[in-house]
């Protein structure tokens, strides 16, 4: 889940313009470096099933609905 605003990415009438360069992955590693410098060993990821291998490719394990990794 996303808490917070909403920011609109990319132009209207442009799907799937943003998919697949990478910035998924950038938002995650900079996820992982906040958890990291605010003092968190661990970080938690609630993931649809279709999803849990490229969290898994990223380190991370499933425990219960949550996919997490040790930091």
């Amino acid at each position: 889940h996303i808490y917070g605003p909403l920011v609109p990415f990319g132009r209207r009438g442009t799907e799937n313009v943003c998919q697949h360069r990478g910035f998924g992955e950038r938002l995650l590693r900079r996820a992982e470096e906040i958890s990291k410098e605010e003092g968190f060993d661990r970080i938690a990821v609630i993931s649809g099933i279709g999803v849990r291998e490229y969290y898994r490719k990223r380190g991370y394990e499933l425990e219960g609905p949550y996919m997490v990794k040790e930091l």
